[in-house]
């Protein structure tokens, strides 16, 4: 809609540019003759004639004052209507770019857990922040477009008036002038792809960078890495440049071709007035003026085709990121779920991350409600995959994972993830304080009473009280300021004060030391108490208290039962046992 009122207010604008440039042709000629009689030949001058008293004396110098105040008033009129139109196009672009992000954005969160671990977080907030602002800006070269294509009818109508045949003329330049600019703008396209295939390898380089510092500094890496950025970065440059030197290109050749065109069309005047059969050197004169604007405008609109062309390769991406192909989706049923009632039942569940490689064989397991489960075996055994298809992180297979009965696909992400919680080994933080880490994604008012006791069941209330800020603290990205045990514990506390019935922890005591996998260790028999609790586990010594515990090997399961009961059976869990003892 914001497009067509452009559109409306552009041809208004075109139009009273035709108004003002027509007046010229008769001020031009009085001009050149000293004798303004002719201006009462002026259709424009008959009309405003008509509408003055029959006393008035319409002399010839009062029509010249009268174009005059026209052409002034008609010259006002198209720039009013041109600001107006271009303030409606920068509107919509803006509400274009806010609405691609916004799109982009969710489409992200559509997308299922296998989608991010494919793709370089760095070039996903690329093509989110920056392709989407370089793709809505270059559309107000629509209106440029539109605006100059009114223009260009507008003076080709008016050439056409005063010399169908010089007009002819004009128009025979365009045809070789518009072929060697589609090549350019094909040639800018193409760069333009090349320069996004670029932008998402430097994207990616920065990411790796930033997020392992540490790894970078102690390998003494900094000297390599600073090549290969400025490498990945001349690289970026070169491909913009590119683009840059064609663009410019186009005004040139625009220029050139039109001083030629000038030049051969003064001769085409001077060979017609010769023959006698000429019309007034005023129409001619105003004829060059059309000219000039009907090449200016012709150069306007294939700079903006450029400025378009220059957005191929941003476009191509986040059209790629609409594009369902490739992507991986985790489809969600219509059922609510109020509440575990029995269990979960994994039955001959298989899954693979990629074709041919399974990960999961197989694997039938019950989760009875109310009861801890433990999951255990080697690292890539596949536990905490069956946690993350559990949670609906990626989408298992029909009639292969069941709450109560009734398949895990049947039922909404929310009303299922409501009665869910997480504590994982890669803890989870926002860039954020304490406060709003912890009540993240609770629907409810939370008081500073009730997250203090939380941080007293998770055995981190003396360390947040201590704490100058309290729970206005910040903890840095990812949680940086805060040690791996704080990290777990204000995990804990966040799954505590989600009140979830079912419990998931994925290695949530791993890569601590003794101490401190004590106090979470007690953090988490706290958390689990009445609950049903999945628990994924490395180390053993976690898992001693466990209701059933199942050992899973290749992805298959091997054995299950209780603790004394695969000792006694001396089987896999009974040899991971007797390598850990001594832990």
């Amino acid at each position: 809609m914001h497009f067509m009122y452009a559109a409306i207010l552009s041809l208004l604008s075109a139009l009273f540019e035709g108004v003002s440039v027509a007046s010229l042709i008769p001020l031009t000629q009085g001009l050149l003759t000293m004798n303004f009689d002719s201006i009462r030949q002026f259709r424009l001058a008959r009309i405003i004639g008509g509408f003055l008293p029959p006393s008035f004396e319409l002399s010839s110098m009062t029509l010249f004052l009268i174009l005059l105040v026209l052409v002034f008033t008609a010259a006002i009129l198209k720039n009013i209507f041109d600001y107006f139109s271009s303030l409606v196009v920068n509107l919509q672009v803006r509400i274009a770019c806010n609405g691609l992000m916004k799109l982009v954005f969710n489409r992200y969160l559509s997308f299922g857990k296998q989608f991010f671990d494919r793709n370089n977080a760095g070039y996903l907030h690329n093509v989110l922040l920056n392709f989407t602002s370089l793709v809505a800006g270059p559309l107000g070269g629509l209106r440029t477009i539109l605006a100059n294509v009114f223009l260009i009818a507008v003076y080709v109508a008016m050439m056409l008036k005063i010399s169908w045949r010089l007009t002819v003329l004009t128009i025979v330049f365009m045809p070789p002038l518009y072929y060697v600019l589609m090549l350019l703008i094909n040639r800018i396209k193409k760069t333009s792809l090349s320069y996004a295939e670029s932008f998402h390898e430097i994207s990616g380089e920065i990411s790796n960078i930033l997020s392992c510092i540490p790894l970078v500094k102690l390998y003494c890496a900094q000297d390599k890495e600073k090549k290969r950025f400025a490498y990945l970065s001349g690289q970026l440059q070169r491909l913009s440049f590119s683009m840059d030197k064609k663009r410019c290109l186009i005004q040139p050749l625009n220029e050139s071709i039109a001083i030629f065109a000038v030049l051969v069309l003064m001769v085409a005047i001077v060979a017609i007035i010769k023959t006698g059969s000429a019309a007034p050197v005023g129409g001619f004169l105003v004829f060059l003026y059309l000219l000039k604007k009907f090449l200016v405008s012709f150069g306007l609109v294939n700079d903006a085709r450029a400025s378009l062309a220059t957005i191929s390769g941003p476009l191509e991406a986040i059209s790629e990121m609409l594009s369902d192909e490739g992507k991986v989706f985790v489809s969600e049923g219509a059922r609510i779920f109020t509440g575990l009632k029995t269990g979960i039942e994994l039955r001959g569940l298989n899954f693979y991350y990629a074709a041919d490689v399974p990960v999961l064989k197989e694997v039938s397991v019950f989760i009875e409600k109310g009861k801890t489960t433990a999951i255990v075996g080697p690292t890539g055994s596949g536990k905490t995959t069956i946690v993350n298809l559990i949670l609906r992180f990626y989408d298992c297979p029909p009639g292969e994972i069941f709450i109560d009965g009734s398949d895990i696909r049947d039922f909404t992400f929310k009303s299922l993830l409501s009665h869910v919680a997480l504590v994982s080994q890669d803890t989870l933080l926002f860039n954020d304080t304490i406060r709003s880490n912890i009540i993240y994604g609770l629907e409810r008012q939370v008081g500073d009473h009730e997250i203090m006791e939380a941080f007293k069941k998770a055995k981190l209330h003396d360390f947040v009280a201590g704490l100058p800020a309290g729970l206005d603290t910040y903890i840095g990205d990812r949680g940086v300021k805060l040690s791996g045990g704080e990290k777990q514990r204000l995990s804990i506390a966040r799954a505590l004060l989600k009140g979830s019935e079912i419990l998931m922890l994925d290695e949530a005591t791993s890569s601590l030391d003794t101490k401190t996998e004590k106090l979470i260790q007690e953090a988490i028999n706290e958390a689990i108490k009445d609950k049903t609790a999945i628990v994924v586990a490395h180390r053993l010594s976690t898992i001693k208290n466990a209701d059933k515990i199942v050992v899973i090997d290749n992805g298959a399961v091997l054995e299950e039962g209780g603790l004394a009961e695969l000792l006694g059976k001396k089987g896999k869990f009974y040899e991971y046992w007797q390598e850990q003892k001594f832990y």
